[in-house]
């Protein structure tokens, strides 16, 4: 998994662009993926420095968000 904050995208923009929800606010990033499929609003990502780097398994966003966990990875 890569290093960053994981959140929830909210919208997917046809130029590459996603809005993603970062401490209650909305923000926009770049849809940066590096898995063969598309982030959908939704899913959860992993983001850093503006981007969104990696989409996570049901499993693994299961682990982060477990009561004593940080959204930080």
């Amino acid at each position: 998994m890569e290093h960053g904050t994981v959140v929830q995208v909210l919208e997917v923009h046809r130029d590459g662009r996603a809005v993603v929800e970062v401490d209650g606010k909305r923000q926009e990033v770049l849809e940066m993926t590096f898995v063969d499929e598309d982030i959908e609003p939704g899913d959860w990502v992993v983001v850093k420095a503006g981007f969104a780097l990696e989409r996570l398994t049901e499993k693994e966003v299961a682990e982060v968000l477990a009561p004593g966990h940080s959204r930080e990875v």
